[in-house]
């Protein structure tokens, strides 16, 4: 087994495979506009897809990302005023994509064109990237936010990548590998979204995060005994008023919060303005406790020929819908709290989900910034 004291390189075979696909030069070759996808890219995004388990998957992934220039979005044309996403704990994310494809697909979700439909944007090396992150004091780094490969890195984890560097690594696919020693290791976490949801554990299993106190040793294929009664959950009979949670419990293929007869009777219209940070701090605090859920906008949504009421989008892991009402409940309560009557609604129709990127708000698990 090798140490932890010697340096840890890029895997021989991802190495192989993102240098082979740039054709062995010192750069990976990059996406330019609207091109088709290159193989060089095709497998970056593998990497970013793997890297969601962290440890060495991350590294991999980090250093690959170091290599590449990347596409960000910018307040105005020509600048370097890049955009950044806040969350509700007011921790901010510089977002970059691999491609121009990649970032008008996230423009698309926060509503960065401009009138003619033009997204401002630069393509810069990755290096400069993370020299942002670290003068800007900013806490994340995510790349290609509306994909499905997208990663997230905290700060930490990129400033191992920003060393001084010798002559002998300066240049090259791989350069700067050499320098990624056990620190790097240690700093990259997994994904969030790449833990198991709660509930979806084997029943008598124990979470990773809830191991056995030292000394103790499980029982041998003996189901626990059974814990003290918990108080049951609060009936849906004595929600505040305005909610408008189902009394019955999700079906097999899942719960279903759109209204009327389907996506179909459902409309979606721009905000005439945006709701309070704090009603937007409160539901994303609800919406953190749930890792099923992908992401989430508000807007004005119409059931057939009714007024548009205030509603919160949903996008939510098919593998995973067992707490679905809990969720819609949890959110109306919330929005009560507040004073606004919200409803909720699962963005699973493309067509309500294509409606939610172009005139929602997204706000979960990132937001737009409304100011430079």
């Amino acid at each position: 087994m090798a140490r932890l004291a010697q340096p840890i390189r890029l895997s021989s075979v991802r190495c192989l495979e993102v240098a082979a696909s740039a054709g062995g030069r010192g750069m990976l070759s990059v996406d330019m506009g609207d091109a088709p996808t290159d193989r060089a890219t095709e497998a970056f995004r593998r990497l970013l897809s793997d890297a969601a388990a962290g440890g060495q998957a991350k590294v991999d992934a980090l250093v690959a990302l170091s290599q590449r220039t990347l596409f960000v979005a910018t307040w105005t044309p020509g600048s370097d005023d890049f955009r950044t996403l806040v969350n509700s704990s007011g921790q901010q994310a510089l977002p970059v994509f691999s491609s121009k494809a990649e970032l008008d697909e996230a423009a698309g979700r926060f509503g960065w064109a401009g009138p003619d439909g033009s997204v401002p944007h630069l393509e810069v090396g990755a290096r400069k990237v993370f020299r942002r992150l670290v003068e800007s004091d900013l806490g994340f780094l995510i790349i290609d936010i509306a994909s499905d490969h997208s990663l997230e890195c905290e700060r930490a984890e990129i400033e191992p990548l920003m060393g001084g560097r010798g002559r002998s690594d300066s240049s090259g696919p791989y350069a700067a590998v050499g320098r990624i020693s056990e620190t790097m290791l240690q700093a990259v976490k997994p994904a969030s979204g790449a833990a198991q949801p709660p509930g979806s554990l084997p029943e008598g299993a124990l979470p990773q995060d809830a191991p056995t106190a030292p000394g103790t040793q499980a029982a041998p294929q003996t189901p626990p005994a059974a814990p003290p009664q918990a108080p049951p959950p609060p009936a849906p009979a004595a929600k505040p008023p305005g909610l408008t949670v189902s009394h019955d419990a999700p079906a097999a293929g899942g719960a279903s919060a759109t209204f009327g007869s389907g996506a179909g009777s459902v409309s979606l219209h721009p905000l005439a303005e945006e709701p309070s940070d704090e009603l937007l701090d409160a539901l994303s605090d609800v919406l953190r406790g749930y890792p099923e859920v992908e992401w989430a906008a508000f807007a004005l949504a119409a059931r057939g020929p009714t007024e548009p009421v205030p509603t919160v989008g949903l996008r939510v892991d098919t593998a995973y819908r067992a707490r679905v009402n809990e969720i819609i409940a949890q959110l109306k309560q919330t929005g009560d709290a507040q004073g606004a009557s919200l409803d909720v609604l699962l963005l699973d129709d493309p067509s309500l989900v294509r409606a939610a990127r172009s005139d929602a708000l997204v706000f979960f698990p990132w937001r737009r910034r409304s100011v430079t």
